[in-house]
């Protein structure tokens, strides 16, 4: 089954500054934080996971091992793919941006995440969704 699946490809330049890594839902909107962030200066790729098993371990295994800066996008409490990739390639990332509140992540979610763990160090940001009335 594993060679049926096509393994996740990296978008952006190889030497980036910051890896974004997400799966599921979380897609577009890095895709438009990445843009974000490079308009602002800061170089950004991006690996989007598509299949979790089978899972192209050695490919994410080797992003993560380039990265200068790996950080996780997920829309849950958790850290579920963060654990999954941790149990199947002994990965450890950066940095976490995690949204639970039931609200979908915007892309300015994921730029302040970047920036504020660039910033701080701090492993885990978590946005707050605005109420707009």
């Amino acid at each position: 089954m594993r060679a049926a699946v096509p393994p996740p490809q990296l978008l952006g330049p190889r030497d980036a500054e910051v890896t974004l890594i997400g799966w599921g839902s979380t897609d577009g909107v890095i895709r438009e934080a990445a843009e974000l962030l490079q308009a602002q200066g800061t170089t950004v790729n991006h690996l989007q996971i598509k299949w979790i098993v089978p899972l192209h371990a050695d490919v994410v295994s080797d992003v993560v091992a380039r990265a200068h800066r790996a950080i996780i996008v997920e829309n849950n409490f958790s850290g579920q793919l963060y654990r999954y990739l941790r149990s199947e390639t002994a990965i450890t990332v950066d940095g976490h941006i995690r949204k639970y509140d039931g609200e979908p992540f915007m892309p300015h979610h994921v730029v302040e995440g970047v920036q504020e763990i660039m910033k701080s160090g701090s492993e885990i940001y978590v946005p707050y969704q605005e109420m707009i009335v």
